[in-house]
């Protein structure tokens, strides 16, 4: 019982996880054998996605019971107003519910954050073993995987329409998030400060800008690549079937 207890604690001590040491370079090549797989197999697999659905579900559930049973920060951190938590839910549930439109916005969002939260993961205050650290990196190699199923296997693409709105849900969203952050003295959607280094010298206003423009840079890359490899992917598709 003491394990257990010890697993879940809410009293913080120290994060004593080494960024590029040798756990966290076997996570990367995790992260990285299961894209390689996705690509080898090339195929869509209803199963697969509500695997990865109900991982991603059960990952957000636990972490939020215990955000509010040990009381940890609950309004400061417990809150699903991270970008990849807010990714992690559009995709957990369009994978579930077969929802393409949140499937869309949860991937463009999610593939980027993966991947950066994934080299430079932030971690709260707690010595191994700890249930956020494994929610933490859970979380973020399913995230990582849904968005490349979905983006590159499955071709969820989208119409400019759909691009414009996921540009506008992403601005309202920055927006929301700093005037939330002034009310509860947080920082989601890493608007009030970096989680990394870099950036944590400039004035607050211009940092925030940079973020909201950075996210409609990533997000345009994105969209510009995703339609590119659409494309292509369809006139292969054709050139098979005049073969045929």
């Amino acid at each position: 019982m003491e394990n257990i207890y010890y697993f879940f604690r809410g009293n913080p001590d120290i994060n004593n996880f080494i960024v590029f040491g040798r756990i966290h370079l076997f996570i990367l090549f995790i992260a990285l054998l299961g894209i390689f797989i996705m690509f080898r197999n090339k195929s869509e697999n209803r199963k697969l996605e509500l695997f990865m659905g109900y991982i991603l579900v059960l990952q957000q559930v636990s972490l939020y019971v215990w955000y509010f049973t040990s009381n940890y920060n609950l309004l400061k951190e417990g809150l699903p107003f991270y970008h990849c938590r807010v990714a992690i839910i559009f995709i957990a549930l369009g994978l579930i519910l077969n929802k393409e439109k949140i499937m869309k916005i949860g991937s463009y969002l999610g593939i980027f954050g993966s991947i950066l939260a994934l080299l430079f993961p932030v971690l709260d205050p707690f010595s191994f073993p700890h249930i956020t650290q494994f929610s933490f990196f859970i979380g973020h190699l399913f995230l990582l995987w849904g968005s490349v199923y979905l983006l590159f296997i499955k071709s969820v693409g989208m119409t400019e329409l759909d691009f414009k709105k996921s540009l506008t849900f992403i601005n309202v969203y920055h927006f929301s998030m700093l005037i939330l952050n002034k009310i509860l003295k947080s920082n989601y959607a890493y608007m009030a400060a970096s989680p990394i280094s870099i950036g944590r010298g400039l004035n607050h206003s211009i940092y925030a800008l940079i973020v909201i423009m950075l996210f409609n840079i990533l997000i345009s890359i994105e969209y510009t690549v995703v339609k590119f490899n659409n494309k292509v992917k369809s006139q292969n598709q054709i050139s098979l079937a005049t073969l045929d």
